[in-house]
């Protein structure tokens, strides 16, 4: 074992270990928001990225013994990359350069690596992020113990394993990254700071937090998970609210040193479940934001819709690996794969970074950069032309209070339930909408004060809903909004306040008998008013669901359009009527789907969050289409092909973009796709193919303007130009 100096502030953060727990830490800095007459910062025109991973330990005199720069940098421009995540610090806690603070990786024999790669990038024309990180720190665990994570038990998070973590609210460990972030921007020029890993990766049960809950809210943490227990709930918000503090501390500090350089933290965790503790106040330390995420065309589509709703200022950023997973080095996603997830941020007006690791050694896979390369280059046409607003008929209301399930109750913080019943219905809705090519957006609470251009708001099973909100929403419906809403939504506050009937009863049609939380079988049978909605359905054979039961009755002057029929309930488990399955048997007048009008406007609610269910897809994109009338455009195209629209009223001109994202690679090409658009304009005056400016015939005029989009294999951008 190496004897490794200890950090050597460590007096000096005992000695001022009170005033930090009585968080002294400067004021919170909301983001900025740049001007057009100010100077544009990097991101601004940086749509294509790379970050290069370097979570190398030095047990091994090897390990990044053979850094080059030029090498570094010569690979990195086969990407055609126009900046680059610069690793000074990493997951192992160990820094790429000299340092005063804590320790430099040894393989680099007091090499300044950081100002090396920093002055090669530079040269090479290439921005440069430097990436440090958070709570994931091994070296800080191993040297003060103090300053770890503690799971219920008192174990510490990570002891023996790869990933050792350290708590935002130890007193030491606030200190030492104010110091660190402190030295990084007194030794280096660079044009943004990432800061990764900003979560909790559990509840903590440290002295630091028994301490500081103790203090904010009274008592002991709790160890079970219960999201109708107000203390629960109270704990969650703290947690929420400790890490946008934490986060305070190394954003600030860059802020007040660096002014000219963007700062972000990872952002992958906005859509995570409860456990990470990442919501709305972790936001305001970024001045955008950029996530990683390796999952399907589904995933991409959803997140990049709500980091577009969230962040501080645009472009946003979608990331994703290389290589097939981060457990594989040496694989390599296909060029059609990369394609069509770079294809995909196009269409969504996103940045595109991708994620390459460098050897132990210290050497790039050029592979990876010359594969990279190939795919910006074939996309290099279309970055000049992006930008706008959001063309969203629809919107899906996501809150990031409500990523949990309510059938967790009574689980053990040991062994919690992380399941996420709000993220789940929501990314569902959002597969349907994208499948039926209906314009969509992903919207927050921030985005309730004006709602205009919205035609139909979806409310995908809102576990927890401040009154606020709820007021905002129903205001709006009022004035003649159109409004889907499923499950609990409604029911239980931000704080764990359980109503005994929904907030927006009066909206929704329905007041709630009794909610059924555990997985359930039962049917909706359509009424005779519904059966335009459920029109593959009878009421001898409804549709089957399986999963969260509402009880539901309808409120007078409401319309039913579903009621709730129940399988044949059995004495006990050896009597059944139908052996492989629980067939329709007792109809009840519980509602399950319900129409209402509300002021000027309209609702749907649904009880069994059918949004969840793929047999019913059908059934819900009727319900918005009956509550949203005619949409932005229609496209006829399969299910595999996404669409988006994109206003740039400075060029005069729409974007319209369609991606053909299919599960089996490479696409199969799609011919005869027809586009019926409508634009609140006069007249448009041309369509044209992008990047090239190829005239496309169409015909109509701007209220119903039909043409037909050339062969499209992966990604087809049309500008709709106007008077």
């Amino acid at each position: 074992m190496f004897d490794l100096e200890p950090f050597p502030r460590r007096d000096f953060l005992k000695a001022t270990a009170a005033s930090l727990a009585a968080t002294q830490i400067g004021p919170l800095i909301m983001p900025r928001a740049y001007s057009e007459s100010e100077s544009q910062p990097w991101y601004k025109t940086a749509y294509r990225r790379a970050v290069i991973d370097m979570h190398i330990s030095d047990w091994d005199d090897k390990f990044l013994s053979e850094v080059d720069p030029n090498q570094f940098v010569s690979t990195l421009k086969k990407s055609k990359a126009q900046s680059i995540v610069l690793y000074c610090h990493s997951h192992v806690g160990l820094f790429n350069h000299p340092t005063g603070i804590g320790q430099q990786h040894r393989g680099l024999k007091g090499r300044n690596l950081t100002q090396e790669l920093i002055d090669a990038c530079h040269e090479a024309g290439i921005a440069v992020v430097l990436y440090t990180s958070l709570i994931h720190d091994d070296w800080a665990f191993d040297h003060h113990p103090d300053w770890a994570m503690k799971t219920a038990d008192g174990t510490p998070w990570g002891k023996g394993g790869r990933y050792r973590l350290v708590c935002p609210n130890s007193p030491g460990y606030r200190e030492y990254v104010r110091a660190w972030t402190q030295e990084i921007c007194a030794k280096f020029d660079f044009e943004g700071m990432r800061f990764d890993m900003t979560f909790w990766v559990g509840v903590c049960y440290c002295d630091s937090c028994q301490k500081r809950f103790a203090e904010e809210v009274g008592g002991e943490i709790p160890r079970a998970v219960d999201w109708f227990d107000e203390k629960w709930v109270a704990l969650q918000r703290k947690r929420e609210e400790w890490l946008a503090d934490f986060a305070s501390i190394p954003s600030g500090t860059v802020r007040e040193l660096k002014p000219e350089a963007s700062v972000e933290h990872q952002s992958s965790t906005y859509p995570l479940n409860w456990t990470f503790g990442v919501a709305a106040p972790l936001i305001e330390q970024n001045d955008f934001l950029q996530g990683d995420f390796y999952g399907d065309a589904l995933q991409g589509s959803f997140v990049r819709k709500l980091l577009e709703e969230l962040t501080p200022n645009k472009p946003f950023a979608y990331e994703t690996s290389f290589s097939v997973s981060l457990h594989d080095h040496t694989g390599k996603k296909s060029k059609d794969l990369l394609k069509a997830k770079a294809a995909s941020s196009i269409a969504d007006q996103a940045a595109f970074v991708f994620i390459d690791a460098i050897d132990p050694i210290g050497t790039v896979n050029p592979n990876a950069h010359e594969r990279m390369g190939e795919v910006f280059e074939d996309l290099m046409g279309y970055y000049s032309n992006l930008g706008g607003e959001r063309v969203r008929d629809v919107a899906i209301y996501y809150s990031l209070e409500s990523k949990f399930d309510f059938r967790g109750n009574g689980s053990s913080v040991a062994n919690p339930n992380r399941d996420d019943s709000h993220t789940e219905a929501a990314m569902q809705a959002a597969r349907w909408l994208i499948s039926n090519h209906i314009p969509f957006g992903v919207v927050s609470k921030k985005s309730l004060v004006d709602l205009s251009g919205i035609k139909v708001l979806v409310l995908p099973n809102i576990n927890m809903m401040d009154e606020e909100e709820a007021e905002l929403i129903r205001d709006w419906v009022r004035q003649g909004g159109s409004l889907y809403a499923s499950g609990c939504t409604s029911l239980v506050t931000k704080t764990g306040r359980r109503h005994p009937d929904f907030m927006l009863s009066d909206v929704f049609g329905v007041s709630i008998d009794e909610p059924v939380w555990e997985d359930k079988e039962h049917y909706l049978s359509p009424t005779t008013v519904g059966r335009e909605l459920l029109s593959e359905w009878t009421q001898k054979y409804p549709a089957y669901v399986k999963g969260d039961w509402m009880k539901v009755r309808a409120n007078d002057g409401s319309a039913v359009l579903a009621t709730t029929t129940l399988p044949w309930s059995a004495p006990d488990s050896e009597k059944f009527s139908s052996i492989h399955s629980n067939p329709p048997w007792e109809a009840t007048d519980y509602a399950e789907i319900v129409s209402n009008s509300f002021g000027k406007g309209r609702s749907i609610y649904c009880s069994s969050v059918l949004e969840r269910f793929e047999n019913l897809e059908p059934t819900f994109i009727r319900a918005i289409r009956m509550l949203g009338g005619d949409f932005s455009f229609e496209i006829e195209a399969p299910g595999s092909v996404e669409a988006t629209l994109f206003h740039q009223p400075d060029r005069k001109r729409y974007l319209l973009s369609l991606v053909n994202f299919q599960r089996d690679l490479p696409n199969i090409p799609i011919h005869g796709i027809l586009a019926k658009v409508r634009l609140p304009v006069s007249r448009v005056d041309a369509v044209q193919l992008m990047p090239n400016g190829e005239e496309v015939e169409f015909v109509g005029e701007s209220d119903r303007l039909e043409f037909e989009v050339p062969v499209l294999e992966t990604l087809r951008v049309l500008a709709l130009s106007y008077a």
